[in-house]
């Protein structure tokens, strides 16, 4: 099959995705649709000048023809490149299986020592906290460093004897941890980032859920440090 036929099959399926996104008749150029995807859309606005350019390349393909011939020819990188992006945004990656793992978790019981130790060991910044099944909150290094800053003038602190529910009581931010999903978009989940940067507050992780609740089993955890990884995955 020539790469014209390969680019325009492509083309194509992108051009159907965005009608479907956008809802806008048939009669809307493609350029229009790019357009109108991206203000919506982070996944299309990320390739948004790409998609024009390949706008302008189906036209050339389409409406400039030396009799039968195809005069403007895709080269092999303009085939795999569309390819690559018809991939995501026809079927958006998902924070599953690229972030689903066993998810270390402590209870509010435990002593502080304990999680000091497990993030040291393990370098966790953070660990969600529960009681049995119920969420309670997410310990991190900054919620631990308020609590002795909070103790230590009076030389109080004891690690053995004091519970990781006292320490998470010194937790500045309470919706700094989400929960999203399985099968939430790697884009919706840079978006729920994003949005609190926004805000001038930062979020610290996301728990992944099968279903989005916060007192179901942790399915996964996604870290600020994780958010170069979604951009990797992301790039087509």
């Amino acid at each position: 099959m020539a790469n014209s036929d390969l680019f325009l099959d492509q083309f194509n399926a992108i051009e159907r995705r965005l009608r479907e996104m956008t809802r806008l008749g048939r009669d809307s150029r493609f350029f229009a649709l790019v357009d109108t995807a991206a203000r919506n859309d982070q996944l299309v606005r990320r390739f948004q000048d790409d998609l024009r350019k390949f706008g302008d390349l189906r036209n050339a393909i389409v409406h400039e023809r030396a009799g039968n011939r195809v005069i403007a020819e895709p080269n092999d990188w303009a085939v795999q490149r569309i390819e690559a992006i018809a991939k995501q945004i026809l079927q958006p990656p998902r924070v599953t299986p690229h972030f689903q793992h066993d998810v270390f978790i402590l209870s509010d019981r435990a002593p502080i020592a304990e999680a000091v130790t497990a993030m040291h060991t393990n370098a966790f910044s953070q660990v969600p906290v529960y009681r049995d099944d119920t969420f309670l909150g997410l310990l991190t290094a900054n919620t631990i460093t308020r609590w002795l800053g909070a103790n230590v003038g009076e030389d109080l602190v004891s690690l053995s004897e004091t519970t990781i529910g006292q320490v998470l009581a010194h937790t500045e931010d309470s919706k700094h941890v989400d929960f999203m999903a399985r099968d939430t978009t790697l884009v919706d989940v840079l978006e729920r980032f994003l949005a609190r940067e926004v805000l001038g507050k930062r979020l610290e992780a996301i728990v992944i859920t099968h279903d989005s609740r916060p007192n179901t089993k942790p399915l996964g955890i996604v870290v600020a440090y994780d958010l170069a990884k979604i951009n990797r995955l992301l790039d087509a």
